[in-house]
């Protein structure tokens, strides 16, 4: 009779063994899915960091031929904040009767380099100089005046011919640069 109750507790701890057994190794693939799938995720967020971190670095590169000019802009805002500038130029221009697109477009962007902001003064100052322009002999007055609306922040269409060209990074000037001389021994053999 003790070999027969020692056979059940044995039987029946061997049935909970395996359940628990069972329960183990399917916890074991739910956790390995999941570690799997986290892998994955992970492997996807590097993918994308170095994409960012690619697309920054190109990004600095672009801006790198930027900082000086931004250096002169500073500069240049910094001594004309004080206003005596532009106070000098409005009262040497109020003796005149009419001034000219150039004189205008100065005293509408000293105003806005003055003041930081374009006020209404600054933009009918600029806007007078467009209309009294003529095209052939006052392109880059209006070329200017449409550039220096528009970093005004007005709504304004810059013509093509006058949208300032941005400073290509060096890479990309020796790429072009090494470009046509590749395509000349094309046209050579060509030729001849």
């Amino acid at each position: 009779m003790k070999r027969l109750v020692l056979e059940f507790f044995l039987l029946v701890g061997a049935v909970v063994a395996g359940v628990y057994a069972w329960h183990l190794h399917t916890q074991v693939g739910v956790d390995t899915a999941k570690v799997q799938t986290m892998t994955e995720r992970g492997e996807q967020a590097s993918a994308k960091l170095e994409e960012a971190t690619k697309a920054l670095e190109a990004a600095q590169k672009e801006i790198e031929p930027l900082r000086p000019q931004s250096q002169q802009m500073q500069a240049v805002r910094a001594a004309l904040a004080p206003g005596v500038t532009l106070k000098d130029f409005e009262a040497a221009y109020a003796k005149e009767k009419t001034l000219s697109p150039e004189r205008h477009l100065g005293m509408g962007t000293l105003r806005i380099l003055s003041t930081g902001k374009a006020d209404d003064a600054s933009l009918q100052s600029i806007k007078k100089a467009l209309d009294a322009s003529d095209w052939g002999s006052r392109k880059l007055v209006i070329c200017a005046a449409q550039n220096v609306l528009s970093y005004a922040g007005q709504t304004v269409t810059v013509l093509a011919e006058c949208k300032p060209e941005l400073p290509q990074p060096a890479a990309k000037q020796a790429d072009d640069k090494a470009a046509p001389a590749k395509d000349a021994p094309a046209d050579q053999k060509a030729a001849g």
